[in-house]
């Protein structure tokens, strides 16, 4: 019988290597405040791929509770992207200066694969490229190999490794959301 965290590296590489072929055109529009149940399920659909390596005190920016959507839909514009009218993925950003942070960005693990994340991704680095920003910036783990294979893919680059590095980007504007062992990536429009 195999155990979940094998389960979860098949879904890992499905992820990175693409494998589904069913890839759709999204349509992603600003969430509204009713729909961040919607962005929760979503962030807490693959809660389970980052328990193996995360501090136990971060996992609670991916178990989300009741509370979290009220708390980010204050502080993040969020966007919901739809298949045939069906949510399957979330992104959000935060101006910071001449860049734009990406807090979330995540599909349903069962949506996986079939090119949501780079619609997203392009969704919002044509949108900070029309508000004159220069770039975007995210974090990731580097054991969260599906994500950062994908960033990469995209044209992120790291740019930050070590906890001083990352805390110290932008006069130590992520702190707040700092999560232990997370590396910093940019992306230039």
């Amino acid at each position: 019988m195999r155990n979940s965290l094998e389960i979860i590296e098949d879904r890992q590489r499905d992820v990175v290597g693409n494998t589904r072929t069913d890839s759709a055109q999204l349509d992603i529009q600003p969430a509204k405040p009713h729909e961040m149940v919607i962005a929760a399920n979503i962030l807490r659909s693959s809660a389970d791929w980052y328990r193996p390596f995360l501090d136990e005190k971060d996992m609670a920016q991916h178990d989300v509770d009741e509370t979290w959507g009220e708390l980010e839909f204050a502080r993040r514009n969020f966007y919901i992207g739809r298949n045939e009218g069906a949510p399957v993925g979330i992104v959000s950003t935060q101006s910071v200066g001449d860049m734009s942070y990406i807090g979330y960005i995540y599909v349903y693990d069962h949506q996986t694969g079939r090119g949501f994340g780079p619609q997203l991704l392009s969704y919002v680095r044509d949108k900070a490229a029309s508000e004159g920003k220069r770039g975007l910036v995210l974090i990731a783990h580097p054991k969260a190999t599906w994500a950062t294979r994908a960033y990469v893919r995209f044209g992120f680059e790291r740019l930050a490794t070590t906890r001083e590095q990352v805390l110290n980007w932008n006069a130590g504007w992520l702190k707040p959301y700092y999560e232990e062992g997370f590396e910093l990536y940019q992306y230039l429009v």
